[in-house]
């Protein structure tokens, strides 16, 4: 009588358990990855409006952070996800002195980082467009207005340039990027 030995692959048996686990890492992992493309692909935006003293830096769909004047004072107001939170700018600068010594202190412990290259500056200031800007300028001088009124129907600054004899004097900047193109132009 012969007797044949199967070898069954018991050793290598997958059990549920190890697989509701894996699937679980793979499902964090693909979480992981749609955060990390969803903050390099949300487009990142710096404005400002003199007309309503406004500095806003924007980062669509996670936060801004905004420097405005409101009853007299300056206002920062910074909103990241759901949360946010209003400091009057004034206080904010001139704290106790013990908290300002203790930051100082905490200053010079800290070890001095290498400067950013100067090219490598350059190459991340260029990844940024320019989106929208106006420049109203009224002179006190009508003759001084007059001379640059031409300004006004130039075909590069049509648009964008506003000579008037209104006193009317505003900028308004808005200038877009993306955090991908500011990481790709860092390691470069």
């Amino acid at each position: 009588m012969t007797i044949f030995i199967v070898h069954d692959d018991s050793g290598h048996f997958i059990s549920p358990v190890y697989s509701s686990i894996l699937l679980m890492l793979w499902i964090i992992l693909l979480l992981i990855i749609l955060l990390l493309v969803w903050i390099l692909l949300s487009p990142l935006e710096f404005e400002i409006d003199t007309r309503v003293p406004v500095i806003m830096v924007r980062w669509k769909s996670i936060g801004n952070a905004t420097l405005f004047y409101e009853d007299e004072e300056w206002w920062l107001k910074v909103r990241v996800l759901f949360f946010s939170k209003k400091w009057n700018l004034v206080q904010m600068i001139f704290a106790d002195p013990k908290k300002m010594e203790k930051v100082a202190q905490s200053r010079k412990r800290k070890s001095r980082r290498k400067h950013m290259p100067v090219l490598k500056f350059f190459k991340i200031l260029k990844t940024f467009q320019i989106v929208h800007w106006e420049i109203a300028f009224s002179a006190d001088d009508y003759t001084e207005n007059a001379r640059w009124y031409w300004l006004n129907f130039f075909p590069v600054t049509r648009k964008h340039v506003y000579i008037n004899f209104d006193d009317k004097n505003y900028l308004v900047l808005v200038i877009r990027n993306k955090a991908w193109r500011i990481a790709y132009a860092f390691m470069k």
